[in-house]
């Protein structure tokens, strides 16, 4: 982004806010409605030092990478700055894996990943940030060297051991005590804020409650969410149909978008997981150009009723279709096209809580052209998502939208105001996410005129200070 867009984009951004600072104001996180999730591996994020990388090959897709918990606090402000209000992170237990998902010994911290020391230093680094950081706990298939499958007195507790994969029955009392203490305990000597469970293939659901129960016990405003489906007392509720059909829904355009729809507060909201294919993948089989599916995917996943859950690497258009080739390191070298949109989308969002925890009204839902109204009694949106391949126009009534108000769209900026007839024409082009803000209807746009006016002077400014150091470099230079 060049000084001039950068600097007038910021000017007006601050000057919509404060001129709506009455209606739209930051909020205590006190509810998962209110975050957005950030998902990653630690061994694939960043590696900070080399002192605990035992045996790690970059470039070996199944070795270690060397990414370490020093790694996740020096690229924080990378999430930070995107609006991400939680880091969930892959199992942070001793493992085979790197991905953490053959753990060895739940009272150990892998090495690779770093010392419990540096494993406190990310918690309150985030908390720091006002961030809050979410563990990925697995309750099966463990490593068949975990120190449980060595105990004579836990036999009764191992259904199979092969394949390298220990699998525990989830169904003895015994195997559900010690993973409760192992959970709860855990929770205990780490300041978490979170808890991912994972492998609950076999699990009772009132295991699953009681250990939800047992660690909210140890701190009422932790989280406890899956990715997987579960009548479970979760916080969240992960559906496989729901990511399919926002995968289908945008990986080109003018496809059904029937189902995503209809979203609800606690659905947990996205086009991928760290378990599935890419979602580039997808948009690239299609012959579409990835950066735009996602924006537009964005888009709508952070204007809906829900929860956003986001894969590392989403935002560099990450590609992939097995583990191997999705989990790949992350790159930060990147074109910020995805990443700025991700800016100020969850900036939106995060200072909305109309856009978190609002009422919905569908307006028009008809093959990728989804428009739909998200209002408070303190403000209301109409949110056009364009998802097709021409474009689009809708006429909204003063019943739906009001009496006397005009609608501002924050990103492309344009000023709608009611027709003869009192309707609100919105037009928007193909592949474009619109936010309007319905307003009272005020006139000029003093504040934005200043705005404008101080970008282009500043702007100005730079530019006659540039050409005086030019002049007088070259004058030194006789």
């Amino acid at each position: 982004m060049n000084f001039k867009k950068l600097l007038v984009t910021s000017l007006l951004m601050s000057c919509f806010w404060v001129t709506t600072s009455q209606n739209i104001h930051a909020e205590e996180t006190t509810s998962i409605h209110n975050e957005s999730i950030y998902d990653l591996y630690v061994d694939r994020y960043f590696n900070k030092t080399s002192t605990n990388d035992l045996d790690a090959n970059p470039k070996d897709p199944n070795a270690f990478a060397g990414g370490d918990f020093l790694g996740v606090i020096e690229k924080m402000d990378h999430i930070k700055d995107m609006g991400f209000t939680i880091i969930s992170i892959g199992p942070v237990f001793a493992t085979e894996r790197y991905d953490g998902k053959r753990v060895l010994d739940f009272n150990l911290l892998e090495q690779r990943f770093g010392s419990e020391e540096e494993f406190k230093q990310l918690i309150n680094a985030a908390h720091k940030k006002e961030m809050k950081i979410m563990i990925e706990f697995p309750l099966n298939n463990f490593s068949e060297n975990h120190i449980w499958n060595a105990d004579p007195a836990k036999e009764e507790w191992i259904v199979k051991a092969e394949d390298g994969v220990m699998q525990v029955d989830l169904n003895n009392s015994e195997a559900q005590q010690a993973l409760t203490e192992t959970i709860v305990d855990f929770a205990k000597q780490y300041n978490v804020d979170g808890v991912k469970f994972s492998q609950l293939d076999g699990a009772p659901t009132t295991f699953i409650n009681d250990i939800v129960t047992a660690i909210k016990e140890v701190n009422p405003s932790i989280y406890a969410i899956a990715l997987e489906e579960s009548d479970a007392n979760f916080d969240t509720q992960y559906s496989e149909e729901l990511l399919v059909s926002f995968r289908e829904a945008f990986k080109n355009t003018d496809l059904p978008t029937d189902r995503i729809a209809s979203t609800k507060d606690n659905d947990l909201l996205m086009i991928d997981h760290l378990n599935t294919e890419r979602f580039t993948y997808y948009s690239a089989l299609e012959n579409m150009f990835p950066p735009t599916r996602i924006k537009t995917a964005i888009g709508a996943i952070f204007t809906m009723p829900g929860v956003p859950y986001m894969s590392y690497g989403t935002e560099i258009a990450m590609n992939g279709q097995t583990a191997q080739e999705s989990h790949q390191i992350m790159n930060f070298r990147v074109d910020e096209d995805i990443i700025e949109y991700l800016k100020d989308i969850n900036s939106i969002r995060n200072k909305s809580e109309t856009l978190r925890t609002g009422k919905t009204e569908l307006l028009k839902n008809e093959d990728g052209y989804l428009v739909y109204k998200r209002y408070s009694d303190e403000e209301t949106f109409i949110v056009v998502v364009n998802n097709t391949s021409s474009t689009q126009r809708i006429d909204l009534s003063s019943d739906v939208v009001g009496e006397n108000v005009e609608l501002r769209g924050i990103f492309e900026q344009d000023l709608v105001r009611p027709t003869e007839d009192g309707d609100y024409r919105l037009v928007l082009d193909r592949e474009i996410v619109e936010l309007y803000q319905v307003t009272d209807r005020k006139g000029l746009n003093t504040s934005y005129i200043v705005a404008m006016a101080i970008a282009y002077l500043l702007f100005l400014a730079f530019l006659v200070i540039v050409w005086r150091k030019g002049k007088q470099r070259k004058l030194d230079n006789k």
